[in-house]
């Protein structure tokens, strides 16, 4: 069995810092999961093509698969409500 490695954008690590304790512990027990099954996140489609999608309760969890280097990046941590949006923002600011 593959052993995934994890890498967390320093986007990533600020939203999963920020959160309640009791939300940290269950985003940590998610990224577990996907290291378990990588391909278990929702294909993402549109602007956010090639990324995936775990939903840990109101909780989403954006990544991306870099199989040839065996990894998981997570890319962005945050509420339902709007990490959508707030990642296409992100993803905007950063190709301008």
């Amino acid at each position: 069995m593959i052993r995934w490695k994890i890498r967390l954008t320093p986007e990533a690590s600020k939203a999963l810092a920020k959160l309640h304790p009791d939300s940290k512990r269950l985003i940590k027990k998610a990224i577990e999961q996907i290291c378990n099954c990588p391909n278990s996140g929702t294909t993402l489609q549109g602007e956010l093509a090639g990324f995936k999608s775990f939903k840990p309760k109101r909780y989403r969890i954006i990544y991306k698969l870099a199989e040839e280097k065996q990894r998981i990046e997570i890319y962005y941590i945050g509420h339902r409500r709007d990490i959508y949006e707030r990642f296409k923002q992100l993803l905007n600011h950063f190709s301008s």
